[in-house]
């Protein structure tokens, strides 16, 4: 996957992934370690998919056997260094009261796993009730540990004869026996220990033939969490699972879920994009503010998501795996070691070329050759997007420049301010409206699919009216496009 940190958080993904939190510290790893499935993982990934939608389903009817699972889920330690020291050594009373309580909570698990009734492919709990008799030779099933007498006769004896001696020690008086007496303790303290240190030995031997179960049920339990974080995802979001099929990307009203969350506390609400991406290219014309950059973002967040084996934002999607996902965009970490914008964005394009050389992949270049002068930057797009249109991958293309569209290529335009009445515009500014309110409200931020050799709408002239521009730069601006019209 393609994108840098800062195009991770301008598409949405880091606020997508930010509201997850897994409930174990399994669940958790599995977070930070997130995988891009290939096309040889396609089996893997729709087994991915089966599981969140059997959870999701599960969790919308039966909630409360959800949230008892969740519970459990937060009892569990991370006993992972234990399970390493057990390899080659043996563990402490807290390491053995720490794997004594990973089993406890792991029946309670499959207990509560089992009242959701469903069934989930390649996760698994492995009974470990002879590990647990171990530590829990009295099958009382509770949590404390220590190293009882009932583990060998001889600790059973040298604690009893430790308590006789403290007995003593309480009682005596003379110090010549005192001395004698605590000269006994310590030595049958040494004694203890040694013999504490045996039985901590044993036991860690008898335990380590488990350790294949161990790993084995901590994989099980953080696939089944952080399942159950995907599952709660898509049901806070409405989220749906992608069919992954055919060469197209199609997303019937999708939505960014970080920028909807800006505009919900701002009192607006997300106009959900639909569009459909075939093979070669795609272009995205419209003005600026008429959200084509959120466009192309939320389509790179939901294709991104799909891969990484999430439920994406939209009513439906289907897509097929491809060998990667690159985007070019403003956040080029590449600026900060002194090359231009538009440097910066060439040196990516040739990396990006390079891989679809050979591979499969789905490209998003939002408003690329934004930074050189806009008859160079049109024959660039024009030129790049031909270009890509040969290549074996699907590529989303953004502008604002004229003279890009071709009837070879798909076009998409945002609807943008059309439905706005412009000889009206005159009385509404005079009569005090806000502009920046007035270009809310009337921007339409649908994508409409138009035929190949349109040019982009001029909105811009319309928005600096609406923004209040000084009447006399505004007139000059009006004279300057009637002599070009």
């Amino acid at each position: 996957m393609g994108l840098n940190s800062d195009q991770r958080d301008a598409t949405g993904l880091a606020f997508v992934l930010g509201q997850m939190q897994a409930d174990s510290p399994f669940g958790n790893k599995r977070l930070r370690a997130l995988k891009f499935y290939t096309k040889n993982e396609k089996a893997e990934l729709l087994n991915e998919f089966h599981n969140i939608g059997q959870i999701l389903a599960s969790i919308k009817t039966s909630d409360e056997i959800w949230a008892e699972a969740r519970r459990v889920l937060m009892r569990f330690k991370d006993i992972t260094n234990s399970l390493v020291k057990l390899e080659g050594s043996y563990l402490h009373e807290i390491e053995l009261f720490e794997l004594k309580g990973f089993m406890l909570s792991l029946g309670k698990l499959k207990e509560a796993f089992l009242n959701t009734k469903i069934s989930l492919i390649d996760i698994e709990f492995i009974d470990m009730e002879d590990a647990l008799d171990i530590l829990d030779p009295d099958k009382k099933r509770i949590a404390p540990f220590y190293l009882s007498e009932q583990y060998t006769k001889e600790l059973w004896d040298i604690r009893n004869e430790k308590s006789r001696l403290e007995e003593l020690l309480r009682t005596q008086t003379d110090k010549a026996e005192l001395e004698k007496l605590n000269v006994m303790r310590g030595e049958i303290v040494a004694r203890e220990e040694a013999t504490e240190t045996t039985v901590k030995k044993d036991l860690s031997e008898k335990l380590r033939v488990f350790l294949p179960l161990f790993r084995k049920n901590i994989d099980a339990i953080g696939k089944l969490d952080f399942t159950i974080q995907k599952a709660l995802l898509a049901k806070a979001h409405g989220a749906t699972c992608p069919d992954i099929e055919g060469e197209a990307v199609v997303f019937n009203d999708m939505i960014n879920p970080a920028v909807e969350d800006v505009l919900k506390r701002n009192g607006k609400s997300f106009t959900p994009v639909s569009i459909t991406l075939g093979a070669g290219t795609t272009l995205l014309t419209g003005a600026n503010m008429g959200g084509k950059s959120v466009a192309i973002k939320t389509a790179v967040l939901n294709v991104c998501l799909c891969h990484m084996g999430f439920f994406v934002f939209a009513k439906k999607a289907v897509m097929p795996i491809f060998d990667g996902v690159y985007m070019i965009s403003e956040d080029l970490q590449s600026i900060s070691d002194g090359l231009s914008t538009f440097g910066a964005e060439i040196v990516r394009l040739n990396d990006i070329v390079k891989e679809a050389e050979c591979k499969h992949l789905f490209i998003a270049l939002d408003e690329f050759a934004r930074g050189t002068n806009p008859k160079e930057g049109a024959l660039i797009v024009r030129a790049v997007s031909k270009y890509l249109n040969t290549k074996n991958s699907v590529s989303i293309i953004t502008t604002h420049y004229d003279n890009v569209a071709s009837e070879e290529f798909g076009l998409y335009q945002v609807a943008g301010l059309r439905s706005l009445d412009f000889e009206k515009l005159p009385a509404r500014i005079a009569a005090g409206v806000d502009g920046i309110d007035l270009i809310a409200q009337q921007m339409d931020y649908r994508l409409l699919p138009v035929k190949g050799t349109s040019e982009p709408p001029q909105d811009a002239i319309n928005i600096c009216r609406l923004l209040g521009t000084e009447r006399g730069v505004l007139e000059a601006i009006e004279r300057e496009y009637s002599a070009q019209v």
